[in-house]
């Protein structure tokens, strides 16, 4: 039997900075060998946050690779699911979603950087994320 290529996941959510960055490096960490991940944002802020990159690292989840980038810098890569992590980023003019051969799907989560604790809003949405 021949071993199937790895799933191909596209996180996007629109600064690229948090959920979906810790949800590219969740994936491949969870199931080293069945998936690939990449991630993305509509409006990217070209840096990952600090506080999503050290609720990583308390879990021991590696986070070196990680970079803020673009749509335009994944849409034309073959994804086999495209994950909305926003609902900025589900709007129908988010430019990933148009891959024809990718399925989608949306896991809405809270902003970090936003809430009243956002230390403590990231460790909730990585402990979300890693429940999907």
């Amino acid at each position: 039997m021949e071993d199937m290529p790895p799933l191909r996941l596209l996180f996007v959510c629109t600064g690229n900075s948090a959920r979906s960055l810790m949800a590219e490096a969740l994936a491949p960490h969870l199931f080293p060998g069945q998936l690939e991940a990449g991630s993305a944002g509509n409006s990217p802020s070209g840096t990952p946050h600090p506080l999503a990159l050290a609720a990583l690292k308390q879990h021991g989840i590696p986070h070196e690779h990680l970079s803020s980038k673009g749509i335009d810098a994944v849409q034309h890569q073959q994804w086999d699911v495209i994950v909305t992590l926003c609902d900025g980023a589900q709007a129908d003019h988010c430019p990933a979603l148009s891959i024809p051969s990718a399925i989608t799907t949306h896991w809405g989560f809270p902003d970090p950087p936003m809430a009243k604790d956002p230390k403590g809003c990231f460790e909730r949405v990585r402990g979300g994320i890693e429940q999907c």
